[in-house]
């Protein structure tokens, strides 16, 4: 499968404005000022990274045979919750060199792996409508 021009549109847009979301939070600091930033950023961000890599990544390994959406959406899915927790990892690594507290502990990382479950999820159901066989748009 591949993915359609309007998926390819989608992604793209999606990645560039989450990246830019990302960067917004830390120049203005509203991880700080919103409760919430940082809760949508997650699952918006492993959603826009996520989709993109189902796109352009692994769309021909994708298969629409019967049967194989679930497997789909399960697969997809478990990329989008690795780079979330890679993300974890990150944030601690950052935490031990330089000063600050990134992570705001264990509740924090366990419902920021939840937003990113979610955004992951997500995206596996969106590869699904936004894939063809190949030859067709």
């Amino acid at each position: 499968m591949e993915a359609t021009s309007s998926g390819r549109v989608l992604a793209w847009t999606l990645l560039v404005a989450l990246g830019a979301a990302n960067i917004a939070g830390y120049a203005f600091d509203l991880y700080r000022q919103f409760w919430w930033f940082d809760r949508i950023l997650h699952a918006c961000t492993i959603h826009a990274v996520t989709l993109w890599l189902a796109l352009f990544v692994l769309g021909g390994a994708l298969t629409r045979e019967r049967g194989h959406g679930v497997l789909v959406v399960l697969l997809i899915a478990s990329v989008g919750i690795a780079l979330g927790a890679l993300w974890e990892v990150a944030e601690w690594v950052f935490d031990q060199i330089v000063p600050g507290d990134v992570i705001k502990g264990k509740y924090d990382t366990l419902f920021d792996i939840v937003m990113d479950t979610a955004g992951a999820t997500l995206a596996g159901v969106m590869t699904l409508r936004l894939m063809r066989s190949p030859g067709r748009d």
